[in-house]
């Protein structure tokens, strides 16, 4: 499957294949992780379009079942009717038409029958009223899904929850529409075009084929998972004052919590499966087990019979531990997307390697991962396991020309030199100024 994105962000070019390892390297402010929350914000678009969709309809029935309560107490002292009241309640009459509507309209004017044989005056209009709303609801009810729709809405929630409103490139005379085309062999997926006026393109003929998508950036996440979890999304929530989180952030959180029920660790009772013997290497490595204790409520690690809170465990064990917490909750399952967003930034240059060898693990049990990084460590770990594994590995340098402020997309699967090279050229050039001081010191030396 290959994905193509133009003038997204700080992007200008990127053409990238996924499946199996995607390794995308390269300087900070190059766009690195933008492919990957582009990703997962379509995965996410296409997982949660239908729920947008029976939204709006629950949306626009409810709509008419209010106009129906507030025309009826005006007819009727609902203060004495507790029957009249409480079986126009909105809510509670939406719940009844969602198990059989036909009986409900028939329930509905049954009531007002009731009632005016009770010397209530029901007006010919008040029951014209509850037959055209009935009918209103019949029609939303069978009417066709404007999936069209519905997938534009849930794509523009996604991008809005993970970029806000720096989608598009700023500064200059840029004035393209940022496009993302994903292709699959010859097969035309999707193809979007985001425009400056706040609309967007859509054609899919496919979905992405990916059963779920999970975005792991900081393991800070260990430490205010509750917070988060309690947090709204900018995709569920964009007009609230209240704290909000991006949806990547929240939906880990919730992944992540998932390993307290224990799924997994029936399946590793019953079969010693390639992800169970996975973390039990894990756990070996840690030398203990990060895990949710439900009483708490709260991440701890438990080694020799000690519990340590989340806030006490180191960086690198939470770093590690998330990918056990992932698979342990059945979030690492074969086509499932993983992207794993600068995992170096909390791990020693040993446990980076190591680190490596388990995600290189996961691609074998069936996990299409992509890594963003700008570690030699990582860069050269990968690509030897990946060779080692014989699992389909493609690397990618994200770079800016001289003088541009906008990143291209190199390969660079065939040679991985050039981006090692360039992201250890700092500690290269500091060991030859110290070189060159040392000489400087002792010419200055001699000349005393």
């Amino acid at each position: 499957m290959k994905l193509t994105v133009d003038n997204f962000g700080i992007i200008k070019k990127a053409e990238v294949q996924i499946g199996g390892l995607t390794v995308i390297t390269g300087e900070n402010d190059t766009g690195k992780s933008t492919v990957g929350k582009i990703l997962f914000s379509l995965v996410k678009a296409f997982a949660r379009y239908r729920e947008d969709l029976e939204e709006s309809k629950e949306v626009t029935i409810l709509s008419y079942l209010e106009e129906i309560y507030f025309a009826v107490r005006r007819a009727v002292n609902i203060t004495h009717e507790i029957e009249v009241r409480d079986f126009f309640q909105p809510r509670r009459l939406q719940n009844q038409i969602r198990l059989e509507y036909r009986m409900a309209k028939d329930e509905a004017l049954y009531v007002l029958d009731n009632a005016r044989s009770k010397g209530i005056e029901i007006s010919n209009e008040l029951y014209s009223l509850v037959e055209y709303n009935f009918t209103k609801i019949e029609y939303v009810l069978n009417e066709p899904e404007d999936k069209k729709g519905a997938i534009n809405r849930a794509i523009k929630k996604a991008f809005y929850s993970e970029f806000k409103n720096e989608i598009l490139q700023k500064g200059g005379d840029v004035q393209n529409a940022a496009t993302i085309s994903i292709k699959d062999g010859a097969s035309d997926i999707i193809d979007i075009s985001l425009n400056r006026d706040g609309s967007i393109r859509y054609q899919a003929n496919e979905d992405l084929g990916f059963s779920d998508a999970t975005y792991v950036d900081s393991p800070a996440i260990i430490q205010f998972n509750n917070m988060v979890r309690t947090s709204k999304t900018l995709f569920d929530d964009t007009s609230s004052n209240r704290l909000s989180v991006p949806l990547h952030l929240k939906d880990l959180s919730s992944k992540l919590s998932d390993s307290m029920y224990g799924f997994f660790e029936f399946e590793m009772f019953l079969d010693d499966s390639e992800m169970a013997v996975l973390s039990k290497k894990i756990n070996g490595l840690l030398d203990g087990s990060v895990d949710y204790d439900v009483d708490k409520k709260d991440f701890v690690f438990n080694r020799d019979g000690i519990s340590i809170s989340s806030t006490n465990i180191a960086s690198g064990i939470k770093a590690i531990g998330m990918l056990d917490l992932l698979i342990k909750g059945g979030n690492t399952k074969k086509n499932s997307l993983l992207l794993l967003d600068e995992p170096e930034v909390n791990l020693h240059p040993k446990w980076q390697v190591v680190y490596c060898e388990i995600v290189t693990a996961l691609v074998s049990c069936g996990v299409d991962l992509i890594v963003t990084t700008h570690s030699p460590y990582i860069v050269h770990a990968l690509k030897e396991f990946s060779v080692k594994k014989r699992i389909k590995h493609q690397f990618y340098l994200a770079h800016k020309k001289d003088g541009v402020k906008f990143s291209e997309f190199s390969d660079i699967s065939e040679n991985i030199s050039y981006a090692i090279d360039l992201l250890a050229a700092p500690m290269h050039e500091l060991n030859k100024k110290s070189v060159d001081d040392v000489f400087s010191e002792s010419n200055f030396d001699d000349m005393e």
